[in-house]
């Protein structure tokens, strides 16, 4: 209609948007002829309508088309703060053998109109310690993946950067010997 959104907007997490989801998914997949990742949002708002949950809805896009799973970990932190959740259920609830790369990044705290915290996926201030200890989690549950850290604004010297892929390699130096449960 003319206007324009800078952000994601929600969907509603029911039957009409999987299966429209799911049919794009399809029809890159056939055009690039090859997997594509599905990112996990960050969200901070959320529709009454949904009769699935996220992680049902993502689990079930990546049995329908064998898409992989992009796991950004500051989005699940975000959205499971903005909506009072435990971050490592939700974890533990997506399809994460369908894992392929897990993305960092930093947030913005903001304050909700009810007084509430609200967090932005701002990707402009450096990985929070409750992300560093997220991807330590995420690790011991999948293993080494690659990872991208994000930073799109606000962006610091060389050393500060390279400081967080440092600590990054560091985390998954010590997950080396994952080996999958059976």
């Amino acid at each position: 209609g003319g206007a324009f959104f800078n952000d994601l907007l929600p969907a509603p997490y029911d039957g009409g948007t999987l299966a429209r989801v799911c049919a794009h998914i399809d029809r890159v997949q056939e055009r690039l002829g090859r997997r594509m990742l599905l990112e996990n949002p960050a969200t901070y708002v959320e529709f009454e309508a949904s009769t699935l949950a996220e992680t049902d809805f993502i689990a079930e896009v990546v049995a329908r088309t064998g898409c992989g799973l992009l796991l950004d970990l500051n989005n699940a932190y975000v959205s499971c703060i903005n909506h009072h959740r435990d971050v490592r259920a939700y974890l533990r609830a997506l399809p994460l053998a369908a894992v392929a790369e897990i993305h960092l990044a930093g947030h913005a705290r903001e304050v909700d109109a009810a007084g509430a915290p609200l967090l932005i996926d701002s990707h402009g201030a450096p990985v929070a310690e409750a992300v560093w200890a997220l991807y330590d989690f995420a690790l011991s549950l999948v293993g080494p993946q690659p990872t991208l850290i994000e930073r799109d604004n606000d962006i610091p010297a060389f050393p500060a950067l390279a400081a967080e892929a440092h600590a990054a390699e560091a985390i998954m130096a010590r997950h080396a010997s994952f080996e999958v449960a059976a």
